[in-house]
């Protein structure tokens, strides 16, 4: 597959190109500064400009098959990218769109400490994730958004389990940023998630904080 990165020069973003490459697909990744990418690989395009601007997403997503999405930001930057990533996308005829979002999103499966302190902590970041999940969720597109719990920068282990929905969101569960970018790509790769909200964590978290129980 041809993946659209968008993000891909962050820390979560630049694990997806990587892993991306490695399981074989070839990378566009679209970022404001092009230095901080430094993954050299021939089946890897660097795209400079800005994920919220139409006009650049059409140069990027030029041959794409899907695309992943690992943005973060200030002020309205994923409402920004959502609108545009939603026209770009279907004036290029690609469908398949990855969003990494927060498990701090999810505040109605939070226990009330933790959404209080979260909400305080990170309310700008909460409302224009949300407002642009809103928009991917209006489309017509087949969007899959992503709710990792607490990330870490330990090694991938595979260890990723969905967190059944309903279920309580702990401050306690953790998840490693490889093992996020994984996930992504194969997601981006398969239709199983289609117009979906997963959340995932690493399956020990989950187990300590539901007392043994995988459930």
């Amino acid at each position: 597959m041809n993946l659209l990165v968008l993000g891909g020069s962050g820390r979560t973003g630049r694990l997806v190109v990587e892993q991306a490459l490695a399981a074989g697909h070839t990378v566009t990744a679209l970022v404001r500064s092009p230095g901080k990418l430094t993954t050299a690989n021939p089946n890897l395009r660097v795209v400079s400009g800005s994920a919220t601007d139409k006009s650049d997403l059409s140069r990027a997503l030029q041959g794409a098959d899907a695309v992943i999405s690992t943005l973060g930001g200030k002020g309205s930057v994923i409402e920004d990218s959502s609108q545009a990533i939603v026209a770009a996308a279907r004036a290029a005829g690609v469908s398949r769109v990855v969003v990494l979002s927060s498990w701090v999103v999810e505040q109605d499966r939070m226990d009330a400490v933790s959404r209080l302190v979260t909400g305080i902590a990170m309310g700008p970041m909460i409302k224009d994730k949300s407002a642009g999940e809103r928009v991917l969720r209006r489309s017509d597109l087949e969007w899959t958004i992503v709710y990792p719990s607490v990330l870490t920068d330990g090694p991938a282990n595979g260890s990723v389990v969905v967190v059944p929905e309903g279920a309580k969101r702990r401050l306690s569960e953790r998840i490693s940023r490889a093992d996020v970018a994984a996930w992504l790509v194969q997601a981006a790769a398969s239709a199983q998630s289609s117009r979906r909200s997963v959340g995932i964590t690493g399956a020990l978290t989950r187990e300590l904080a539901t007392g043994g129980s995988r459930a």
